[in-house]
């Protein structure tokens, strides 16, 4: 399975997906502090959960997609002598150590942007946020790279996008909370870093100050990712056995 990874960190390998990842998180951080000092920490994880992630996990799997297309069309890939289920493991593996990777730059960044300036929060605090951030879209990383191999990058961006911003802020401070995916990651924003998913800072006594949030969604989470996961996995073996017994026919 290592072999795999690499491989797909290769292809990575001076790309606009690499930059993506330093760029973003920089942007996000300067751009939160200009609107509002005082709310920087609240802003930025707030705009991660919403759409930050969720375009971030679209475009990184949109790109890895169009990456495979103009190599002939999967054929090579298709062609080799290769576990095709761990290759679809290896990209969602790649992209998945790619967003923590970011994740764990933007931490830093903010540890040193408190070091230089008051915009508040707890870095312990934040270290959870980003933790629960990262498992909480996990999922979408299979799904998205499905999106874009069955009808392309602009669908899977639209499609996130739309599931970020439109369904997961709407139902992650209502009691159904559980039953919409994007509103995971959104939820487990509230207790740990006391932001309403309307970006308000949530008042003293709120409801969704509860923590328990924490250990509903973070199963939830990684369950539907295995199952995500291994589905997807799954089709995408099934269509390159497909194509491998119409290239033997032809």
């Amino acid at each position: 399975m290592i072999r795999y990874v690499r491989a797909e960190h290769l292809k990575f390998k001076k790309t606009f997906s690499r930059k993506l990842l330093l760029v973003v998180p920089v942007l996000v951080l300067l751009f939160s502090f200009f609107m509002n000092p005082m709310y920087t920490v609240t802003n930025t994880f707030n705009w991660w959960s919403i759409f930050f992630m969720p375009l971030v996990i679209a475009l990184l799997s949109g790109l890895s997609h169009q990456r495979e297309e103009r190599s002939v069309g999967y054929n090579r890939i298709f062609s080799l002598p290769v576990s095709l289920s761990k290759v679809w493991y290896a990209k969602v593996i790649v992209i998945a150590g790619y967003t923590l990777a970011m994740l764990i730059f933007f931490e830093v960044i903010l540890l040193l942007f408190q070091m230089v300036m008051p915009i508040g929060g707890q870095w312990s605090m934040t270290l959870l946020a980003a933790g629960m951030l990262w498992i909480g879209t996990l999922w979408q990383i299979p799904f998205c790279l499905w999106l874009a191999r069955k009808w392309g990058l602009v669908t899977a961006l639209l499609v996130n996008a739309v599931g970020g911003i439109g369904l997961g802020t709407y139902v992650a401070p209502l009691s159904l909370w559980w039953l919409n995916p994007w509103s995971w990651s959104i939820r487990m924003m509230c207790p740990t870093i006391g932001v309403h998913p309307n970006g308000v800072p949530l008042a003293p006594g709120d409801a969704l100050w509860n923590p328990a949030v924490i250990s509903i969604a973070t199963p939830l989470a990684l369950v539907l990712f295995v199952l995500m996961i291994v589905w997807t996995g799954f089709v995408f073996a099934g269509v390159a056995r497909s194509s491998r017994m119409q290239t033997e026919v032809n």
